[in-house]
């Protein structure tokens, strides 16, 4: 019996000496990593993640005092870098590209929300997925899609006038523009209409379920923690429920797209322009060994649902938001759209003159400077490296800090806080800007494949919405800007909004 309580205690002694090490002695006395400056751990358990969580854009100021290489403490106090050295960030997104993988231990939500697709693939799978994909986003092809964005465009403004009609000024504007981004990918994604703008749909409330639920903080916070404690998932919470929930949901529409759109090929029937078809009609031609398989192609359908109608979504958002409080800004660019398009009920622009517009062009590059639909992206190193004068032991996580960089003195002036539109027009400014400190899609092989078609869509939803209404901000309502939880308005877009006569 007391050697059984010996045995016990010894356990516990060393479980509780293990836990000491990694969360105290090794980050703080003996990583290599110590010698980076940055803010001092907040918490053992949970380092300076709660910063991050509660206050606006912290790293941003943490770049502007330490430098472009810091480090601060993630969950379980274990050093974290963020980078805005334009140098390194060369050599993780274009020199070395392979080299930087998204850490393996922060992508169980992700997995499970997107599968492995593009956004998720590493090494050889992501260079095969890539190759093959590539003739799917051509120019051509995108602009066969602008009919699909201008009518779901149409339905919008349709159900927005609608409210305004029967008296109400005070609108959430997250769900409808959710649900018409969800609605393009549908139809430029897959041939298939969700109509969730004017039916309810499955597949739209388990993404609002996922994207847009209550306490973001906490939900951050269990995704994170699931990473490292996969059991958390299955605690039997409400939160965990409507996460479950939703995941079978995109899983299952997923898994019915992919079976319907082989069962169109089998029938010879697959002539779409949509993505999917183009993907099963390229990959029918591959050789074996650069085929994807049949999970690769259901991932894909995944990554597009989640990737291709968020980021929209999350970018048009901003936009409204920023121009309601910039009336000026929003009267220049309906301006230009009037000037462009003196009959509103007749907006029907080709792919060339919608990316002609110069101020609109302005208005959406100042938006994802200021607000980036990724705020940052994650990578750990496969291999030991240097970064400047200090040495990063493999395995360590690296966030590319692009918030801090779009928001740099440096490269954007005194103003780089600002919302200007019309820096974009000044020379002295973007002789400054290049794809290593501009990053809204990121860059190299590893940059957002579908961006022509995110930016297409993007302004045309932001055009046909400033071209009929006005929007400002509602008095009293306040929004919070959390990056690291959702890069988006929160709780919602809510704005008032009238009909533009004009």
């Amino acid at each position: 019996m007391f050697d059984l309580i010996s045995l016990i205690g010894f356990f516990i002694l060393g479980v509780l000496g293990w836990v000491t090490y990694k969360v105290y002695i090794w980050p703080i006395y003996i990583t290599p990593l110590r010698k980076i400056p940055g803010p001092p751990s907040k918490s053992l358990i949970f380092g300076n993640v709660n910063t991050l969580l509660t206050e606006e854009e912290p790293q941003i100021k943490w770049v502007q005092k330490y430098g472009n290489i810091i480090k601060y403490y993630g969950l379980f106090n274990q050093p974290t870098l963020f980078i805005a050295d334009t140098k390194i960030i060369q050599d993780i997104t274009l020199n070395k590209v392979y080299d930087f993988i998204k850490p393996p231990n922060m992508l169980a939500d992700a997995i499970i929300i997107a599968g492995r697709g593009l956004v998720l693939a590493e090494g050889e799978d992501h260079k095969r997925q890539r190759k093959m994909m590539n003739p799917a986003f051509t120019h051509n092809n995108i602009k066969e899609m602008v009919p699909t964005f201008i009518r779901v465009a149409f339905t919008l403004k349709g159900l927005i006038e609608d409210k305004v009609n029967l008296g109400e000024s005070e609108i959430n504007l997250t769900p409808y523009i959710s649900k018409a981004t969800l609605d393009v990918i549908g139809l430029v994604g897959f041939n298939y209409e969700f109509n969730s703008l004017t039916s309810s749909n499955e597949l739209a409330e388990a993404y609002d379920s996922l994207l847009n639920g209550p306490k973001p903080i906490l939900r951050f916070v269990i995704s994170m923690l699931s990473n490292y404690i996969p059991f958390v998932r299955k605690i039997p919470i409400d939160m965990n429920k409507r996460f479950n929930n939703a995941c079978e949901v995109i899983e299952r529409v997923s898994k019915r797209l992919i079976r319907e759109k082989y069962k169109e090929a089998e029938n010879g029937e697959l002539n779409g322009k949509d993505l999917i078809s183009l993907l099963i009609n390229i990959n029918k031609t591959l050789p074996i060994e650069e085929k994807m398989t049949d999970e690769e192609l259901k991932y894909q359908i995944m990554t597009f649902l989640i990737a291709g109608h968020e980021t929209t979504s999350v970018s048009t958002c901003w936009a409204l938001y920023l121009l309601a409080h910039f009336p000026h800004e929003q009267d220049l660019l309906r301006e230009e759209l009037i000037k462009a398009f003196p009959d509103k009920s007749k907006f029907n622009p080709t792919f060339d003159e919608i990316n002609s517009l110069e101020y609109l062009n302005c208005i959406v590059k100042e938006t994802l400077r200021i607000h980036s639909p990724a705020p940052f992206t994650t990578r750990t190193n496969l291999n030991e490296e240097v970064f400047g004068e200090y040495l990063i032991p493999k395995n360590t996580t690296i966030m590319v800090a692009i918030s801090a960089l779009h928001k740099s003195p440096e490269i954007w002036g005194p103003t780089a806080n600002d919302f200007d539109p019309k820096r974009w027009l000044d020379p002295s400014v973007t002789k400054n800007v290049t794809n290593l400190n501009y990053l809204p899609f990121l860059t190299g092989t590893r940059a957002c494949i579908g961006n022509k078609l995110a930016l297409t869509e993007f302004k045309i939803l932001l055009s046909m919405l400033i071209r009929n209404f006005v929007f400002k901000p509602i008095e009293g309502f306040h929004f919070n800007i959390r990056t690291m939880t959702a890069n988006k308005p929160s709780p919602y877009l809510g704005l008032t909004v009238s009909k533009f006569e004009g």
